[in-house]
């Protein structure tokens, strides 16, 4: 079976965030919105959605513009634990917000060096670069040593990051 990670799809952003990056929040929605039609597709596929980091009260739970459907997961407080969500799968991939930052720090917990993180997927933070971001170091390598991969609706696709 395959498991999709959502990373920090939060309902509320940082204000802080918001003020330096004006565009933020209605990109964030739109791609909440985008990730939200690809959980759709994947779940018709048997893909076990989890949402990660719902956030509690302070980031105000999951975003709206993402359903959390009833046999999806969520890791967060108060929830599932990571040890019984992934007991039945055999490939976990991860996205979400925001590439190099949040989705690597919380894929290198869980899966290490072999994370699957998935490009088209991932939104980058406003003030980030890919360049720049694919040098960043987990667990002792660059980001650019992961694995990664690219979506559509015939599945994920490993590509070569050089």
């Amino acid at each position: 079976m395959q498991g999709l990670v959502i990373v920090d799809a939060w309902q509320k952003l940082l204000p802080h965030d918001v003020a330096a990056h004006p565009h933020l929040e209605n990109e964030a929605r739109s791609f909440g919105t985008f990730l939200n039609q690809v959980c759709n597709i994947e779940r018709e596929k048997g893909t076990q959605i989890i949402h990660w980091g719902e956030g509690g009260t302070y980031w105000g739970g999951i975003m709206d513009e993402i359903e959390v459907a009833p046999e999806d997961k969520v890791i967060g407080e108060g929830k599932a634990g990571w040890g019984e969500v992934l007991a039945p799968i055999d490939e976990l991939y991860w996205c979400g917000f925001h590439f190099g930052r949040c989705i690597h720090r919380e894929a290198s917990f869980i899966s290490g060096q072999d994370a699957n993180i998935v490009l088209n997927l991932s939104l980058l933070f406003p003030q980030d670069s890919w360049k720049e971001r694919l040098e960043s170091m987990f667990w002792g390598r660059p980001a650019s040593k992961m694995h990664y991969h690219l979506w559509s609706q015939t599945g994920f696709e490993e590509v070569s990051i050089q």
